[in-house]
């Protein structure tokens, strides 16, 4: 098993302490109190093998057919669609995308060319200010357009078997360190057999915590509210080729989500 990623998480625990105290007998006797209690925990994303790899790709072909079988349309016969609805509109919105792309790009280079140089002229401060006015406008243009195509494609086959692979990472590669008897053990986050026991065991963490009576799914609880949201970035980043190990992904990590 190898490491790909880790980090470490803090989550507060109760637990029961024994101690001494006098009875109305005037007897020394054993008693119990409830002591929360802050501990650390290091997170592991392990790092998926070729043939785990493969194993996973087969998976996705799987989900992708249920999904098809289920109604949902491929992104292929989606674009086709919007394209029949639109006509010559698409063809209209696409041009306008692209330019704002571009706009987008050409401004940015041009604020970085100029900003920061001192004594710039009336004529380059004027440009700095029409860059400034245009990226700020093309950016806003970029992310409803962004924001349109995540939503629009959300629901096509393709999507959600990608959302199922990479469930399949995060569940059999995720797993954490733990002290047990004076030793540490590494353990998977999340138990089960195979894809569909682990879900159900995923199923059951979102859950709130007064909700949940299995009580190894309630240890899990307070790591997997700790560590899930960073697992998931940190799948999604090695799966998309954007970091292969710890200094990669870090970097990736704080490029895309800064210090969340």
């Amino acid at each position: 098993m190898k490491e790909l990623y880790s980090f470490q998480i803090k989550r507060k625990i109760k637990q029961k302490v024994a101690y001494e105290k006098e009875n109305k007998e005037g007897k020394i006797v054993e008693a119990f109190k409830t002591k929360t209690k802050t501990v650390e925990n290091r997170v592991i994303f392990t790092k998926p093998s070729f043939a785990d790899i493969e194993e996973a790709e087969f998976f996705y072909g799987q989900k992708y057919n249920e999904f098809i079988q289920a109604g949902y349309l491929t992104k292929f016969l989606l674009n086709k669609r919007i394209g029949d609805a639109g006509g010559s509109s698409s063809k209209l919105s696409d041009k306008l995308i692209q330019k704002a792309f571009i706009d987008h790009m050409e401004s940015a280079k041009v604020i970085e060319f100029y900003e920061g140089q001192k004594d710039l002229n009336d004529e380059q401060e004027k440009k700095l200010e029409e860059a400034k006015e245009l990226f700020v406008s093309s950016q806003k243009t970029v992310s409803d357009f962004e924001e349109f195509h995540r939503s629009q494609y959300s629901q096509t086959a393709e999507a959600k078997a990608e959302q199922r692979i990479m469930e399949w990472f995060i569940f059999n590669f995720s797993y954490y360190e733990e002290e047990v008897d004076n030793e540490k053990g590494i353990f998977p986050l999340f138990v089960g057999e195979d894809y569909e026991e682990k879900r159900k065991h995923f199923l059951e963490l979102c859950e709130d915590e007064d909700d949940i009576e299995d009580k190894e799914s309630l240890k899990n609880k307070g790591i997997f509210d700790q560590s899930f949201e960073t697992l998931a970035r940190v799948a999604n980043i090695w799966y998309n080729k954007l970091g292969s190990n710890q200094e990669e992904i870090s970097k990736s990590l704080k490029e895309m989500f800064g210090n969340e």
